[in-house]
């Protein structure tokens, strides 16, 4: 679960809008059920894709399903920057808010009535498109109403993370309890029904003074333009998916290749900018091994919905005692971990930054997140090639635990490294850049999630060893650069 979850947004400079705690309760109240219901679904919808047909599942073969999850959950950070691109464009930040929660409410829906590959595919593909419209505008709207006061817009956005943590431990609870009582579909149902909730909750409590319309909108002549490129790429898409181009394994590694590729022309183009001084350029090259350092963590953060998920359902033993039985929890709640640790850890570790300062700076902090994430694989190698229920619970707990300690540094100075490296004429630019590394990262972990191997216990360890380690370097890399880093991102231009 991301720490910290922001669009780089240029907010009203006008007055604020009156009402701000009936936005903050709207806002923050429909985030956290999205939040509920996208973690709820996602908790179990790797088990749906690869149990088989007398499980209620799809069958399909259990690499191609990890696979798929990191393409989806690359799929929605690129369609979070796509939904920033159309509120800031086209239709303003509450009709994006709102549009995306409606998306998102159709895609719960299509999962739990529609069965089989139709039925994922649509699904998944709406919720993606859903939340990344809602998350991009809901930061938006609440930015505006707080537009005016630092001190209640940093608290006001601390209550909106709290919702989002809330909701994401919340959600495999319920939706993987439905799942193992009554089946799939009642679970991704759960997730349509707790969306309508946050849906109503929004339109009940929001506040009808902010209207939020675009900040540079696009112009009418450009518009027949984007319609055509958006029908061709839907075109090519289409065909890519009837010929078996893009399929549920290979869908990890196009989108790998799309954000690495993007993220590469954009990283060219400005270096080969001529506007931009000698200080802005070192800046640029030195944000490069801090793309390839969060792009690194976040492909450990999201084993976390594929191989360690796997690893619950066959590996951990998740047996325990209550009122003189004993009953098996489901493999989807170990996924409520990490947001559970996420709110107890929070609090102390910002009372620790605030006691540290400015002695460790943002660049040695993020590395060193990274080296921790790394070595949360490490903590499972006594446990490999096990048995079924031969991993004690504690143990993937306290994997889950090194690893959020880890998220508590990358994800909170992620994109304050991000915007302190910015040149001045690329800060929005360089924001979609940090969200490129969580779709780059969400897409590695689909894409190495096909080398895991359960069943074979030499390389369930040269799995955990291989990835732990190189994780590792990077982050050793990124330490070692990390006062020349520092220094960059304090210079002036």
């Amino acid at each position: 679960m991301t720490t910290f979850e922001q669009r780089s947004a240029t907010f009203s400079t006008d007055p604020p809008a009156p009402g701000r705690g009936r936005v903050l309760i709207s806002v923050a109240g429909v985030e956290m059920w999205e939040r509920f219901s996208f973690y709820g679904m996602q908790a179990i919808m790797l088990y749906y894709l690869y149990y088989s047909a007398t499980d209620g599942g799809l069958g399909i073969d259990r690499t191609d399903a990890t696979a798929l999850m990191g393409a989806y959950g690359s799929l929605v950070y690129l369609c979070t920057l796509g939904g920033g691109w159309v509120a800031d464009r086209l239709t303003g930040a509450e009709t994006t808010l709102l549009g995306g929660a409606l998306i998102l409410v159709a895609g719960h829906l299509i999962l739990a009535l529609v069965p089989g590959v139709p039925g994922v595919t649509a699904g998944l593909l709406a919720v993606a498109v859903g939340s990344g419209a809602l998350k991009a505008s809901a930061i938006t709207v609440l930015g505006i109403a707080f537009s005016d006061d630092d001190g209640k817009r940093d608290a006001g956005f601390q209550i909106f993370y709290l919702g989002i943590n809330i909701g994401a431990l919340l959600g495999p609870l319920l939706t993987g309890w439905l799942q193992t009582a009554r089946g799939f579909h009642y679970g991704f149902g759960a997730a349509a029904v707790l969306m309508l909730v946050g849906l109503a909750n929004y339109l009940f409590t929001r506040s009808r003074r902010i209207a939020a319309g675009p900040t540079d909108p696009l112009p009418a002549s450009s518009r027949p333009r984007l319609i055509a490129i958006a029908v061709g790429a839907i075109a090519v898409v289409t065909v890519a998916v009837a010929t078996g181009w893009l399929n549920a394994g290979s869908a990890a590694n196009v989108f790998l290749t799309l954000t690495l590729g993007a993220a590469g022309l954009l990283f060219a183009h400005m270096l080969r900018d001529g506007s931009l001084n000698e200080v802005e350029r070192r800046k640029v090259t030195a944000f490069i091994p801090v793309f390839l350092a969060s792009t690194a963590f976040w492909a450990v953060l999201n084993q976390t919905y594929g191989v360690l998920a796997v690893y619950s359902d066959i590996r951990l033993d998740r047996t325990v005692e209550m009122f003189g039985s004993v009953h098996e929890v489901p493999a989807s709640w170990t996924q409520s971990l990490n947001p559970a640790y996420i709110l107890i850890l929070s609090g102390p570790a910002a009372l620790l930054w605030a006691t540290l300062g400015d002695r460790i700076g943002s660049a040695t902090k993020m590395a060193v997140g990274v080296i921790i994430s790394g070595c949360g694989l490490l903590v499972l190698l006594p446990f490999t090639g096990g048995g079924p229920g031969s991993t004690p619970f504690l143990a993937l707990a306290a994997a889950v635990l090194v690893i959020t300690c880890g998220e508590l540094l990358v994800g909170p100075v992620g994109m304050s490294t991000t915007t302190a490296l910015a040149p001045a004429s690329y800060g929005t630019r360089f924001s979609a850049l940090y969200f490129l590394t969580m779709a780059a990262g969400t897409a590695a972990a689909g894409v190495i999630s096909r080398l895991y191997n359960p069943d074979d216990a030499a390389a369930e360890r040269i799995y955990f060893t291989g990835c732990g380690l190189t994780v590792i370097v990077i982050g050793a890399m990124v330490l070692a650069l990390g006062r020349r880093i520092n220094r960059l991102a304090h210079a002036g231009t």
